[in-house]
């Protein structure tokens, strides 16, 4: 649990109105001129409460402290917010009223909040909210706002320091998107024979001069009597790029249903699932800054992945025909690349054909951005005619597609558990219960 501030706040003590500074030099001027007893217990008065008023404020300036407290600087979209907050007053006098004025640039998230305390006695509270966008964001900075009971003074405490709160992008499901693998000689079989001898062993064929001896099965050989050799196969290569078309004009859509935040699910997503199964996994994505993280596997590199989309946005510098040519070079051979795009422009398909020659097999991942929109009719399974000819063409260069629509069924691969506390009425009595409830995000 981190603190966000426990230092010694800026502390402020000032006059809201000078309407009871005028009054006294009103009254005191008409004592002199005019004197009157009337005059006098006004007078009195009037400085007796300003006088109560500064001593109240000035106690609230000096013993009463605050602090926040976060569990952990990151959650995940749709995880639960929750700051822990004290109020502590040292004086003799109560605090009638403590305003917590936050700074805090969370969507969705305020903790703003009016509480009050008795002397000599703390008062804790907790602010709870659901993170609703990825990004890197700032709890903080905050103030406390007091006041006297007259309202003559207002005490301001102000909290400067802040704290850096990452929410990563949520992992979901995927629907089956049987991605094709690069060829490198190995262990598993393709369609592709390999000139060189690898583990794996195919089929047999007939002898023809140049075989070199130690390819010959000679339990085939001996079984058909004849002179046969082993062929080997090629393995699909493990490793999986994964490009990001940031690119903000073929962007559509607004917030989470938006194709850039189906991007960035689909890219966590994906990534996930292929380093699950053991794969290496590297990603590209240039938008407003660049991010960029080699393949490699674990559970380190997914969180490695996440950090870069949480804070990823688009940009205007970077078409994906550009992207896809500016890596092309620093990409090994016998992978995957997978592009996520929801670009309609055929221009990006022309840099795909040279990788592979290089063993390189891509494929894409196409976001429909007509159904964001609001292009189409919103059938389900519908694909419109723009996405439909850009899939034709890719099928034509031997490059698997998929198409994700706006309101895809994204269910999260991995759910977290969170309590609550929801109030009842009882029927008979009318009584008001505190329940404790587990629910899952």
């Amino acid at each position: 649990m981190d603190t966000l501030e426990r230092d010694v706040p800026q502390r402020s003590l000032r006059l809201t109105t000078p309407l009871p500074l005028a009054l006294i030099a009103l009254l005191l001027l008409l004592q002199l001129t005019n004197p009157a007893r009337a005059w006098s217990w006004l007078l009195a008065g009037l400085a007796t409460i300003l006088v109560i008023a500064y001593v109240w404020a000035r106690q609230m300036r000096d013993e009463v402290t605050a602090s926040r407290e976060l569990r952990g600087t990151w959650v995940v979209v749709g995880d639960v917010l929750q700051e822990r907050f004290q109020l502590q007053n040292g004086s003799s006098l109560p605090v009638l009223w403590a305003e917590a004025v936050d700074e805090s640039d969370v969507p969705g998230y305020s903790a703003n909040r009016v509480e009050t305390t008795s002397s000599h006695s703390s008062r804790r509270w907790q602010m709870r909210g659901v993170c609703q966008r990825r990004g890197l964001f700032t709890l903080g900075p905050w103030e406390l706002h007091m006041g006297d009971p007259f309202g003559l003074f207002r005490v301001v405490h102000r909290y400067s320091d802040t704290r850096t709160l990452l929410v990563y992008p949520r992992v979901m499901h995927l629907p089956s998107l049987n991605l094709p693998r690069g060829a490198a000689a190995g262990t598993s079989r393709t369609r592709q024979r390999s000139v060189e001898p690898t583990v794996a062993a195919s089929s047999v064929r007939d002898y023809v001069p140049g075989d070199a001896l130690r390819r010959v099965h000679w339990r085939a050989t001996a079984h058909r009597d004849s002179l046969m050799v082993r062929e080997f196969d090629l393995e699909p290569s493990g490793n999986l790029w994964i490009v990001l078309d940031l690119d903000r004009r073929v962007q559509a859509g607004e917030g989470q249903e938006s194709t850039e935040e189906y991007g960035v699910i689909l890219a966590a997503s994906l990534a996930a699932e292929m380093l699950r199964q053991n794969r290496a996994v590297g990603f590209v994505a240039f938008g407003e800054e660049p991010a960029f993280a080699l393949p490699q596997r674990g559970q380190a590199q997914l969180w490695r992945v996440l950090h870069l989309l949480a804070g990823v946005s688009t940009g205007s510098d970077w078409p994906l025909a550009r992207v896809l040519e500016e890596i092309s070079p620093t990409l090994g051979r016998g992978l995957t690349l997978v592009v996520i795009t929801p670009s309609l422009r055929s221009d990006w398909v022309a840099p795909l054909l040279p990788l592979a020659r290089r063993g390189i097999a891509p494929a894409a991942i196409l976001i429909d951005r007509a159904s964001f929109d609001g292009q189409d009719t919103g059938d389900e399974g519908r694909e419109t005619g723009n996405v439909a000819a850009l899939r034709g063409l890719l099928a034509e260069q031997s490059v698997p597609s998929h198409v994700i629509r706006k309101g895809f069924p994204f269910r999260p691969l991995v759910r977290y558990k969170r309590r609550r506390t929801v109030y009842k009425v009882l029927r008979g009595t009318g009584r008001v219960i505190a329940m404790e409830v587990e629910e899952e995000v």
